[in-house]
């Protein structure tokens, strides 16, 4: 009888932070090889429409001493426009988001994702801090502020 390979401690800790998720996030899906984590029914900030999508976080080969650069959402998202530029009182229609790239090189964009790119230009991840749930986390936050 074969004995079951053992988990490497990187898969382990992605696997035990993907688990940590899905108790936030039901649905949460992680590719069999842990490349990658889909959390469906993302509720979205004040201000997207629709309110709901789904992301999809790859994880960097070099996780956890690398934070993800980005993430996927889904296709079809549009930001109210509060520039003043679009409508009444600053509360226009529908925009696209900033920082939202249809056409960034994207192996995903047949399966009607659009890379969302989150930046951190001041090098703040810490591998031994940080993780997946604070990478989600940072994901709800940016898409409060951005734009």
């Amino acid at each position: 009888r074969a004995r079951p390979t053992p988990m490497n401690p990187l898969r382990r800790r992605i696997r035990l932070e993907a688990a940590q998720l899905a108790g936030a996030y039901p649905g949460l899906r992680i590719a069999d090889d842990d490349s990658w984590i889909i959390i469906p029914e993302f509720r979205l900030p004040a201000g997207w429409e629709p309110t709901r999508t789904t992301v999809l976080v790859v994880v960097p080969v070099t996780y956890p001493e690398s934070a993800p650069d980005g993430f996927f959402l889904g296709s079809r998202l549009q930001r109210h426009d509060h520039s003043g530029l679009g409508g009444l009182g600053g509360l226009g229609g529908l925009v696209d988001p900033g920082h939202y790239f249809h056409g960034f090189n994207n192996p995903y964009a047949d399966l009607g994702y659009v890379w969302y790119c989150l930046e951190d230009p001041y090098r703040r991840w810490n591998p031994r801090l940080d993780s997946l749930l604070t990478f989600v986390e940072a994901i709800r936050t940016y898409l409060g502020t951005a734009d």
